[in-house]
């Protein structure tokens, strides 16, 4: 039996990462209520944002304060991913990863259908839209050109092999989430990351609060200007 495959989807834990980002945050939220998520899991990561901290507290769904900042990895630095995936697969996601206006509603019952039917897969998540990004985005050609190597290897129609990192993705139960086999879909079952819609030279109070108080070395596309390490991959992977 493949763990996790019994279960309904709508069950399914979504841990979302929440670190200073409030806007994105509540558009998610929002969009996997109407999606009739019943488990959502808001991770936080000592954020110190006030109204994102004010959200968090008269949130209805699961609060899990940290009380420290783990990075992208603390669903699994802090057991919380081994605890609610331990018999079934769960998603996680940052904030900012969004699914497309027109992803179907029935986006879990989607992925369980595709890990389901590829066990060598660890993790399945959705692609991500490059081909709407505006021009006052500061990074909109750097973006598209890492991108788009996660949109070239078909494994079937609307599934693409490619790694996956944190961004809305159906994780096998019982693993690490950083090991094995990860892919894609494709159209509609795609997302938004925010952040690459951003206007760069009128950053919103929120954007401006969150760059002060995090690592741009990290977070990499956030800043004006991207970090060596972002910057070489990128040109190796166009060269």
């Amino acid at each position: 039996m493949i763990l996790g495959r019994r279960s309904d989807p709508a069950t399914t834990p979504v841990i979302i990462i929440v670190r200073d980002r409030l806007e994105p945050l509540q558009l998610l939220v929002e969009w996997l209520e109407r999606a009739g998520a019943r488990h959502l899991v808001l991770l936080d990561n000592d954020s110190t944002y006030p109204p994102l901290v004010e959200y968090l507290a008269a949130s209805p769904h699961d609060v899990r304060l940290l009380g420290r900042n783990l990075g992208h990895r603390s669903p699994w630095l802090s057991g919380v991913a081994q605890e609610l995936g331990w018999r079934r697969h769960y998603v996680v996601t940052d904030p900012d990863v969004v699914p497309d206006e027109d992803c179907p509603l029935e986006v879990l019952h989607h992925l369980h259908d595709v890990v389901g039917r590829h066990p060598s897969l660890t993790k399945v998540g959705l692609g991500l839209r490059i081909d709407d990004l505006p021009a006052h985005y500061v990074h909109r050609d750097d973006v598209m050109a890492w991108e788009a190597q996660f949109w070239r290897t078909l494994i079937e129609p609307g599934l693409f092999r490619a790694d996956v990192d944190t961004t809305f993705a159906l994780n096998r139960a019982r693993t690490p989430g950083f090991e094995g086999l990860a892919a894609r879909t494709g159209w509609p079952y795609v997302a938004r990351h925010l952040p690459w819609y951003a206007d760069s030279d009128n950053p919103t109070d929120e954007a401006r609060y969150y760059r002060s108080h995090t690592d741009a070395g990290v977070n990499s596309w956030d800043g004006d200007v991207l970090p060596h390490w972002k910057r070489a991959t990128i040109d190796r992977a166009e060269g």
